[in-house]
């Protein structure tokens, strides 16, 4: 470990002086504090993000079960009738994939099912429709 001298440590001294000094009239400029601003953003973050990843679980889930029951409610064969179930399985996929698992095989695992979800659906439309 270096051992300073005198002179740096006096330079040293003055240049954390002097960082302080301004960090203080920071302060004294902008009177919010970060840890305020700090605590106020992560919790408004934190229920932000639980609405969105609970909220639109719901909603996709909400979503399939009126397409299932539309399905099987209305057998009519003169139009697709597979499409809001297959494109509300690529979003429900998606969704989990990417915002229930965060790492390990799972995420793998579900990642590589919703792209090939996604596929799947882009051909069904376009295709096989189309």
């Amino acid at each position: 470990m270096k051992q300073l001298t005198d002179t740096e440590k006096q330079e040293l001294g003055a240049k954390i002086q002097d960082e302080q000094e301004r960090q203080q009239t920071l302060r004294e400029i902008y009177p919010n504090t970060p840890k305020d601003s700090n605590e106020t953003s992560a919790v408004t973050t934190f229920t932000s993000s639980y609405i969105w990843k609970y909220g639109f679980l719901a909603l996709l889930l909400c979503l399939l079960v009126f397409n299932v029951w539309h399905l099987l409610k209305w057998r009519n064969f003169a139009y697709d009738q597979y499409g809001g179930i297959m494109i509300t399985l690529g979003l429900l996929f998606n969704h989990v994939a990417f915002y229930f698992t965060m790492k390990g095989r799972k995420s793998v695992v579900m990642k590589a099912v919703s792209w090939v979800w996604i596929v799947l659906v882009f051909v069904y439309l376009f295709w096989i429709l189309g």
